[in-house]
């Protein structure tokens, strides 16, 4: 090994005990992040990840050490004199004699932009070299050199590597290399790892999984070592083996500060124990059985009515898998910030009922208004973040907005950016990677989301991410996509060569899946879901204000469920005119919640509907107006619904909000629907309808209950289901609809084509064709891009 005197960087002879000078910042930035590295190492990635590492380097003798250095090499290419040009002057200081002339040679000509090679590159290129130096085999070399070299957000491409190697006045050539190559040699020994040529590197093998791994890992240590408040600058003499202590203390400082310690559910993970003794429900003690005693990764699909207690039956799962897996915690992705609002709520009672003061960060754009408005509790808030820069990829760690919280509720976006090609998307995946993701409603996602989503359940899969998977109406197709593309991650293959799931019709029902197996079990519901069978009535559009103050003065709580805001608001001053009329004892309440609501206004109404409506509530006569915020978000009671008409499984969520706490002396459970006029040619539907969903899922849910009075639940809900998005022959178009009805479905082959085809831009290549990491951010797109449109 060559003589660290050599080197021209401060910290000559640290191979010699008795030497103490001031150590350059660079080195100690490769200590810092080094033992940042060690310690994240179990916190932060899961057991797939770790599992693959240690395959990769056992062969070494001491996996999370070589983890470690590596990790702290990435920041090598800073000894170059092109990065150094960037502070000429400094850099002649501290370099002196051949090295400054190189440094002047590129430093960076003020006014004029910058054209040297990022230094992440060139710690690419001389990694690839000094590991093949090693013995490492020349594809194993060139992975974990990218991987290294992307730790600002973006891999390198293999043609990169070329162009780099003939700019030698950037990366100085031989004696640049050979002090690199120094400074790498003084890093090992001072932590105490052997010769790396004396080792076997030619056996070395690194997988997608524990490459995205290693690059999470790199990054994230690296941002905490960045830190000022985590680390300071030495100021006076020392040795190497001083430092190194210093930087170890430091190290725990900084990953205690995080708080990122694992959440440890109690040993007794039933449902009873998790909720204060509640007698399970039907579908609840189904999914705690199929789970005990689980060891591998999972994924778990429960269809059940609205009101079966999905949610808490997801918790259990989670803290089971958990425990059992020996994970960090669990990520909760909702539909709308609304409705994580509601499931945050929901995970700190269970917290609380065990005597768990863990914090659940609640993590989307408006989190910090909604816990400003509400009683303090240990939740910590993480907002929302579209940016993929590297500087504000760093403040979106440092500022705790990401999903390395062990215990997380959100919207669903936040785990769908890790399904698109992006700055440092493989970040995102290695915080899951020690995680149960649990997504609910999963049915109520088009198109362009579902595709997103189906690429991230691959990359789950092949990670060995557990899954859970939520819907009150998901069709036995998407099921079979979903499953599907969660196996084809695990077991490494295309979607299409996973066998199928067990024919089932049954409603409701849980769907277990490991890599090479799958069990679907039936349920039962509870009592308060036997057998409910809602009135249909068809209102006309004139007539929707006048029924629904008719039913309220009549003493009922009344929700009116329009398709968009301004239809909403019609409505509501409609209302608003007429009760104004009524003598003032005979006025029932009026009240509007709709998704553009101000934070503060909405959550003040979003109080006193549970006040009202929610269980407990004391429901005085009223009259709510509201938009799908009334199908999702809400654990609200009404007596009876008016509703525009939506597809299918939109209109079994909305009556799912009545008589959803109690059937007892309720009157008749009734839905009514407007906006359909029906002609000999057709149902013709309004723009306020078919501007939201397209004509063809309207039509084949009309053609599914133009004749019917009612509607049972759960007896008909995946028939229903199944038959409006089912293939085409699932339901036979009505006589007389047959142009209307081939327009509506060439319309709708024309727009599912196109959502696929927009989120196939964006989303990351198979994990089973990843043989490029530079595939996984080439072509960046905008992570936030995770909907067609937003709206809350």
């Amino acid at each position: 090994m060559s003589s660290a005197g050599t080197t021209p960087l401060l910290w000559a002879a640290w191979g010699k005990s008795a030497a103490r000078v001031i150590p350059h910042p660079l080195v100690c930035h490769v200590l810092d992040t080094a033992t940042v590295a060690s310690r994240l190492f179990a916190l932060m990635l899961g057991p797939r990840c770790r599992d693959e590492l240690e395959s990769a380097f056992s062969v070494l003798g001491g996996t999370k050490e070589w983890v470690a250095l590596l990790c702290g090499l990435h920041d090598l290419g800073k000894y170059s004199p092109t990065f150094q040009g960037l502070n000429a002057g400094l850099a002649e200081q501290r370099f002196g004699g051949t090295a400054a002339v190189d440094v002047r040679r590129v430093r960076r000509q003020p006014g004029l932009p910058r054209l040297d090679t990022p230094h992440g590159l060139l710690t690419a290129l001389h990694m690839k070299d000094l590991l093949n130096s090693w013995g490492a085999e020349a594809h194993i070399a060139e992975r974990i050199a990218v991987v290294l070299g992307g730790h600002h957000g973006h891999f390198p491409a293999g043609q990169a590597f070329g162009q780099a190697r003939v700019q030698i006045n950037n990366h100085g050539g031989e004696q640049w290399k050979f002090w690199r190559d120094d400074l790498v040699e003084a890093v090992i020994r001072a932590l105490g790892l052997p010769d790396p040529r004396t080792l076997p590197w030619n056996q070395v093998r690194l997988s997608a999984t524990a490459a995205v791994g290693l690059a999470g890992l790199t990054t994230m240590s690296d941002w905490i070592a960045s830190d000022p408040r985590n680390y300071r600058s030495p100021e006076s003499e020392m040795d190497l083996g001083d430092y190194l202590r210093a930087a170890e203390t430091f190290a725990d400082e900084a990953v205690a500060r995080l708080d990122l310690q694992p959440w440890t559910p109690p040993e007794d993970t039933s449902f009873t124990a998790l909720f204060s003794a509640e007698t399970p429900r039907p579908v609840q003690a189904v999914v705690e059985r199929l789970l005990r005693g689980r060891d591998e990764p999972t994924m778990l699909v429960v269809e059940a009515p609205t009101g079966e207690g999905k949610s808490k039956a997801a918790l259990q799962a989670a803290a089971t898998l958990v425990r059992s897996l020996g994970l960090a915690g669990a990520y909760v992705g909702m539909p709308t910030q609304a409705t994580s609002n509601q499931m945050l709520g929901e995970f700190e009672l269970m917290l609380a009922h065990i005597g768990d003061t863990s914090a659940v960060r609640l993590i989307h754009s408006n989190a910090k208004e909604f816990l400003d408005g509400r009683v303090t509790t240990p939740t910590e808030v993480g907002l929302d973040d579209s940016d993929d820069s590297d500087v504000a990829a760093q403040e979106w760690f440092t500022r705790k907005k990401s999903l390395l919280s062990p215990l997380g509720v959100g919207t669903v976006d936040q785990v769908l950016k890790g399904a698109i090609r992006s700055g440092h998307v493989f970040v995102r995946l290695a915080a899951l990677s020690n995680k149960v993701v649990v997504i609910d409603e999963v049915h109520a996602y088009d198109t362009y989301m579902s595709t997103l989503l189906d690429r991230l359940l691959m990359w789950l899969g092949y990670m060995g991410i557990s899954v859970l998977l939520l819907s009150a109406t998901l069709p036995s197709r998407r099921r079979e996509e979903l499953t599907a593309a969660w196996r084809a991650g695990a077991r490494s293959c295309v979607p299409r060569d996973v066998p199928p799931l067990p024919g089932s019709t049954a409603y409701p029902r849980v769907t277990l899946v490991g890599s090479d197996t799958s069990t679907v079990e039936s349920a039962d519901v509870s009592e308060l879901n036997q057998d409910r069978r809602a009135r249909i009535e068809r209102v006309e559009e004139h007539n929707v204000a006048g029924w629904a103050l008719a039913r309220a003065v009549a003493g009922q709580c009344v929700a009116v469920v329009h398709n968009l805001v301004s239809r909403a608001k019609a409505t509501t001053d409609a209302l608003a005119k007429r009760i104004s009329e009524l003598p003032e004892r005979e006025r029932p309440r009026l009240i509007t919640i709709t998704g553009q609501l101000a934070a503060g206004h909405r959550r003040a109404v979003e109080a006193d509907l549970k006040a009202e409506f929610g269980p407990g509530g004391t429901r005085s006569p009223a009259i709510v107006v509201g938009t799908q915020v009334l199908e999702q978000s809400l654990d609200l009671d009404f007596d009876v619904m008016l509703t525009d008409l939506a597809p299918i499984d939109a209109l079994i969520q909305r009556v799912g909000r009545v008589h959803r706490h109690s059937r007892k002396k309720r009157g008749v459970l009734t839905l009514a629907i407007t906006g359909v006029v029906q002609t000999a040619a057709g149902p013709v539907f309004p723009t306020y309808t078919t501007n939201v969903y397209a004509p063809m899922v309207l039509l084949r849910t009309w053609a599914s209950l133009q004749h019917k009075e009612e509607l049972c639940s759960p007896l008909e809900v995946q028939r229903l289901i199944d038959a409006v998005y089912g293939p085409p022959e699932a339901i036979e178009c009505p006589p007389g609809w047959e142009q209307v009805w081939t327009r509506a479905n060439e319309r709708l082959e024309r727009s599912l084509e196109k959502d696929k085809h927009d989120a196939q831009l964006m989303y990351l290549p198979l994990p089973v064709a990843a043989h490029r990491l530079a595939d996984l951010t080439t072509r960046p797109q905008n992570p936030g891009k995770t909907r067609k449109s937003r709206h809350r």
